[in-house]
This record gives structure tokens, sequence and C-alpha cells, in this order.
């Protein structure tokens, strides 16, 4: 792998950089180094729990400082596409994070929408999937932010988003606007400026390679996470990362 290639690198958060409330082994260390390096370091998420400039503050608490700039969330890609739509309301299944991105957008949460934005939260409940069946019932449609299933802390894990987006599904019309989809990408595209054969995508889900690969991006997938050796077999070659390493400490050593 040579690092002389690569002046773009985009890095996951969720299991990747951290699990929540501590960063993962290397984290730092891989961040400093690679700016040191004079390279640009940029992070992405599906994790809607707080907002851009709430993680820049996360991050930089966490010894990566960041700037809200570099840092793209499914919270702002569902903001985008309501204003791209010329929406102005939605009713919304998420916690402040979320709410946050839309306010920038001037999106009013309301029940009197015909779009559901869906996102993690830990709050949900059967009032919720009720509300946004009725939405659903009359024509409307839900964007769900993230497929991440498990949300992970020092303490241990819990369910994500994923395990509540089926009855979504069932219930009506309903698309993903977070990572991989083709609306997330094109988001991407306009929101950082980089030159995809200089860019490297690290992750730890299918979905980060598979959005790095249709970016055009080189993809590295480290275990620290969901991908495992047989989800690596198993996968479409879309899917597939260009490497394959177990830690960031590791991928640090063949990159610098």
């Amino acid at each position: 792998m040579d690092i002389d290639k690569y002046r773009y690198f985009f890095l996951d958060l969720d299991k990747t950089l951290w699990n929540w409330d501590s960063t993962i082994i290397g984290a730092e260390d891989l961040v400093d180094s690679l700016r040191e390096a004079d390279k640009q370091v940029y992070f992405t998420t599906d994790n809607t729990l707080l907002s851009r400039e709430e993680y820049a503050r996360k991050l930089t608490d966490m010894g990566i400082p960041a700037e809200k700039e570099d840092i793209l969330t499914s919270g702002y890609v569902a903001g985008e596409y309501l204003a791209q739509n010329d929406r102005t309301k939605a009713y919304v299944i998420g916690e402040s994070g979320l709410i946050e991105e839309l306010d920038e957008k001037e999106i009013e949460v309301s029940e009197n929408t015909d779009t559901v934005i869906a996102g993690f939260d830990r709050n949900f409940n059967y009032r919720k999937l009720r509300k946004a069946h009725q939405i659903m019932e009359k024509g409307g449609e839900t964007l769900i932010c993230s497929t991440e299933n498990v949300f992970r802390t020092s303490s241990g894990t819990q369910p994500h988003q994923g395990p509540f987006n089926q009855a979504f599904r069932d219930l009506g019309n309903a698309r993903l606007i977070g990572k991989p989809s083709e609306f997330y990408q094109e988001v991407f595209r306009d929101y950082f400026d980089f030159y995809a054969d200089t860019s490297m995508m690290i992750g730890d889900r299918l979905e980060d390679m598979k959005l790095g690969n249709q970016l055009g991006m080189t993809t590295v997938s480290v275990m620290s996470g969901d991908i495992t050796r047989e989800k690596l077999k198993a996968a479409a070659d879309i899917e597939k990362p260009d490497y394959g390493l177990s830690n960031l400490a590791r991928l640090k050593r063949r990159i610098l």
C-alpha cells in the first residue's frame, strides 16, 4: 500500500474510531500521524444521535480535533433530501442530533406531514411507529437514516436502528438515505472536496466498503466492528474491501 498515493482519508466513527465513550486503540495515533504527513482526514457516520457540530466537539474532547465541516452524518443527508425536494415538514423518529440538523435546513418537526425521518431513537415505541404507519397509509414515505444493527459503548452493546427498520418497510413506502444509498453518495460528493483515486475509505461494515467502492475509492476494513472473515467471504464484490486489517494500529503500520 503506497501511502504517497493517498491524500484523503475518510473514517467511519462507531466501532471504527470509537466505542462511543472511548476511542479504539490506535485511533488518535492514526489520525495524528496522517495529519502530520499532510493528509486530509474526514469522518462519516449514519448515527444520528448527534449533529455534525456535536460530533466535532466530541471528537475534539476525545483527542481527535475536528471541525463541523469535517463530518458528514445521515442527519445532514436527511435534511438535504427534504430541502432538495421542497419539503418543509417531517415527523421525526430520532433524538436531538437529527432534529438539530433538520432545524438548520428550516425543516419543521410535525405530525402533519407526508414524510417520516427514521433515525436512531433510544426511546422508540409503539406510539411513534403507529404515527409513522398513519403517515404511510396516506401515501407518505419513511426515510431510513441507518441500517446499523448494534450500538457499542465501553460497557457493552445495545440495539441500534437496524432491528426496527423492518417494521417501517413492512408498513409502507420506506427507503434508505443513509450509507451506502445513492443519495448519500450524491451528498457525499457535493459535501467533500476530494479526488477518488487518491482517497481511502476506512470502516467496520460492509456498508462502508460498498460506499467507498461505489465512490471509486480504495477501501479498508477493520475487524473492530461488524465485519468478520465469514462476512467478507459471503459479501458481494461491491461490498469487499481492497484491504482487510485487524485494527487501526496495524493500518498505521501498513500505510505510514
